[in-house]
């Protein structure tokens, strides 16, 4: 009886290491993109878009900012297993913002 209640212990404690592991290693896979995005006029444009995405299943983190002349940019970090860029973009797209990936951008 002690044998087997020791040998349980012993695959708990392994098993939770590696739920640990496993857990630290879903963090590690998250992306961060710049999207430019067009039709924005105000200052009061990022905050719909910033609405918009935050909706999106995956994504983790949000910032937008309008630059001026029809222009601004969301920095989105975001769970490539749940959802990829062109479903960030549809999302700003859905919300009235059209945008897109420049992979040149931070």
């Amino acid at each position: 009886m002690h044998k087997t209640v020791l040998l349980l212990s012993l695959c708990l404690s392994v098993l939770g290491g590696a739920l640990v592991i496993s857990a630290g290693a879903m963090a590690a896979e998250l992306k961060t993109i710049t999207l430019s995005v067009d039709k924005m006029t105000c200052n009061m444009c990022p905050i719909t878009v910033k609405r918009a995405l935050r909706k999106v299943d995956g994504v983790t983190e949000v910032s937008a900012e309008y630059e001026g002349n029809g222009v601004g940019w969301a920095k989105v970090t975001y769970d490539p297993a749940r959802i990829d860029v062109e479903g960030l973009t549809f999302a700003t797209g859905q919300a009235g913002y059209p945008s897109h990936w420049v992979p040149s951008l931070p």
